[in-house]
């Protein structure tokens, strides 16, 4: 019965790691989406906060196959509910932009299949990521955001919330209009006579409002990089359109 006991109390006290930090999003075949600020097209890798409270990578770390160096996190902390965005291109002197940048990880990832290991300081495993066939320009998602299960989308969020907080598919799409370039470093041209304008972060706070909208381009250096949705309204009719800020 003693024996039993010592057991029991040693089972209760082995540490148990929530899943507090975890793999979000992958693009692991980057063709023409998303250049870093090198304007490389990179695969990359996203992790996000799940929590209320701030965290310090520093000293994390993330790698693709066991027999190689990890690459570890700088001095660096992911913000309360916030996302983190690895480029997986093997190019660590692309890092002496500054770690306040862009982040390189020494290794690279393949469309074809693999299994990404994220682990913090004192070596416990803290999220894995697996995937296999990957499409080019599709990303591996967790739908929704954070507690769903992973799944192919062309509808990537570098960076940001998996879920829109408003769909292109919940309006009768009757105004025609383009904006580009997308994505955009702030200065965006638009073909629309006039409409009332609203722009909506990934988190669906209202960012941006102007009625009777009628320039040919708008100057949106103001926004942090993410991804963004512009509301076209015109009396009954109403298009939404995707914008991502660099």
């Amino acid at each position: 019965m003693k024996y039993t006991l010592i057991m029991f109390f040693l089972v209760l006290n082995l540490p148990i790691h929530s899943q507090t930090l975890i793999f979000n999003e992958v693009l692991a075949s980057n063709d023409s989406l998303m250049t870093d600020s090198f304007g490389d097209y990179d695969d990359w890798l996203e992790i996000h906060n799940t929590t209320n409270t701030a965290i310090n990578l520093n000293g994390y770390k993330l790698y693709d196959d066991p027999n190689i160096t990890a690459w570890f996190f700088p001095d660096t902390v992911i913000e309360p509910f916030g996302y983190i965005v690895i480029w997986t291109d093997d190019q660590l002197f692309q890092n002496t932009n500054g770690w306040n940048s862009d982040m390189h990880a020494n290794f690279k990832i393949d469309k074809d299949g693999e299994t990404v290991y994220f682990k913090d300081p004192s070596g416990n495993l803290i999220d894995t990521i697996s995937w296999s066939n990957l499409p080019t320009d599709t990303a591996w998602a967790r739908i929704p955001n954070a507690t769903g299960p992973f799944t192919l989308t062309t509808n990537y969020t570098f960076g940001s919330n998996n879920t829109p907080p408003v769909s292109s598919n919940t309006f009768e799409t009757q105004i025609q209009t383009h904006l580009f370039p997308n994505p955009s470093k702030g200065l965006v041209f638009f073909n629309i006579d006039f409409a009332d304008l609203e722009i909506y972060d990934s988190l669906g706070n209202l960012v941006y409002k102007e009625e009777n909208f009628s320039l040919s381009q708008l100057d949106l250096t103001f926004l942090k990089r993410g991804n963004y949705f512009l509301k076209f309204t015109n009396k009954d009719r109403t298009t939404v359109k995707k914008l991502i800020k660099t």
